[in-house]
C-alpha cells in the first residue's frame, strides 16, 4: 500500500508527478478547495484531519502545530516547500522523532532578484510616479527625482545564501559598496562582495539602503525596532524580503510618517495577508508586495 502524502497548497507539477510514482497524494487544491493555513480558521477542521491521517506532509504556509503532530500517529516526515520553517513547530517535531526537511537554495536567486527590484523601485520612485500618471496628477515630474545605486552603501543584515547573492548583484552589477552584519560570521572570515561590520549598530548608522535576510527566531523578532530605526542615517531606505515580524511595523510606520526614512519596501508582514486598513497602507514612500519574492516558475519548480 502506498504511503499518503498531504499537500494542502499548490506546488508545481514536477514535484507532484514525482511523488505519485511512489505515494498517494492528497491535493485538495486540485479539486478547487482552498485550505486555510491557520488551525483555527473557519473550515480548517477537515484538513487538519487529513494532515493527521497522512504518512507525510508537504506544506508551504500551512501551519503545523504541536497538537497536529501529537495527533498524527502515522506521520514520518514534514517537508517545507521553501526555506523558512517558522510555520512548523520544529521543537514538537523533534520531540516526536520527526525530521523536518526544507529546500535551501531553491529560491535564493528569485528572492535576491526581488530584493534588488524593490531597491530599484524605491530609489527611482517607480510606484508613485506610475500612480501619478494613472491618476492624472503628473504636472511636476521633478518631484519624482530619484537616486543612483552606484556608490551608495548597502547594508545587509544576514549573509547567508540570499544575502550573499544580493551582495554580488549589488556590488558587481550596480557598483554599490556592500557591508553586512551576521552574528554567525567573523569580520575577515568571508571572501565575497560584502565587508563584514563588527556590530549591527555600525551597519545601520552607515547604510543608505538596508536589506534584511534573516530567519525568524526569538533573537530576530522585532530586530528592527524603534531604537534601531533611530540609528539609521536620515534618508535611509529599508527593504524586507525575509519575514514580517523581523520589523516592528508600528515603529516603521512612525519613522516613515516622520520622514526619518526615505522609504521602505516590504514583501512580508507580521499578519498576512496585510489588512487594507493597516497603517503601512497609508504611510508615504512605502512599497508593498504580497509575499511574492519567491514566486517565479523556475523557483517553484526547483522547490517542488
Amino acid at each position: 500500500m502506498k504511503p499518503t502524502v498531504f499537500i494542502p497548497e499548490p506546488i508545481a507539477s514536477p514535484g507532484v508527478e514525482l511523488l505519485r510514482m511512489y505515494c498517494h497524494c492528497r491535493t485538495p487544491w486540485e479539486e478547487g478547495v482552498t485550505v486555510p493555513a491557520e488551525p483555527d480558521a473557519a473550515g480548517a477542521a477537515p484538513h487538519r484531519a487529513a494532515f493527521r491521517d497522512a504518512d507525510a506532509a508537504l506544506v508551504r504556509l500551512f501551519e503545523v502545530g504541536a497538537e497536529d503532530i501529537r495527533n498524527a500517529p502515522r506521520l514520518k516526515v514534514i517537508a517545507k516547500h521553501g526555506v523558512g520553517v517558522d510555520n512548523i513547530d520544529c521543537e514538537a517535531a523533534t520531540s516526536g522523532g520527526l525530521p523536518v526537511v526544507f529546500t535551501p537554495g531553491s529560491n535564493g536567486r528569485t528572492v535576491a532578484e526581488h530584493a534588488m527590484a524593490l531597491m530599484l523601485a524605491l530609489s527611482r520612485q517607480i510606484y508613485p510616479s506610475s500612480h501619478a500618471i494613472r491618476s492624472g496628477t503628473m504636472e511636476d515630474r521633478n518631484r519624482f527625482q530619484g537616486v543612483e545605486l552606484a556608490g551608495k552603501k548597502l547594508g545587509l543584515i544576514g549573509l547567508g545564501r540570499i544575502g550573499s547573492r544580493v551582495a554580488g548583484i549589488a556590488s558587481g552589477g550596480f557598483g554599490m559598496k556592500v557591508r553586512a552584519y551576521d552574528p554567525f560570521l567573523r569580520p575577515g572570515s568571508t571572501t565575497g562582495a560584502a565587508v563584514l561590520e563588527d556590530s549591527l549598530e555600525a551597519l545601520l548608522a552607515g547604510a543608505d539602503f538596508i536589506s534584511l535576510h534573516v530567519p525568524l527566531s526569538d533573537e530576530t523578532h522585532h530586530l528592527i525596532d524603534q531604537e534601531r530605526l533611530k540609528l539609521m542615517k536620515p534618508g535611509c531606505r529599508l527593504v524586507n524580503t525575509s519575514r514580517g515580524p523581523v520589523i516592528d511595523e508600528a515603529a516603521l510606520a512612525e519613522a516613515l510618517r516622520d520622514g526619518r526614512l526615505a522609504g521602505a519596501a516590504l514583501d512580508v508582514f507580521e499578519e498576512e495577508p496585510l489588512p487594507a486598513d493597516h497603517p503601512l497602507c497609508r504611510t508615504p514612500n512605502t512599497l508593498l508586495t504580497p509575499h511574492i519574492s519567491g514566486l517565479t516558475d523556475s523557483a517553484l519548480e526547483r522547490a517542488s
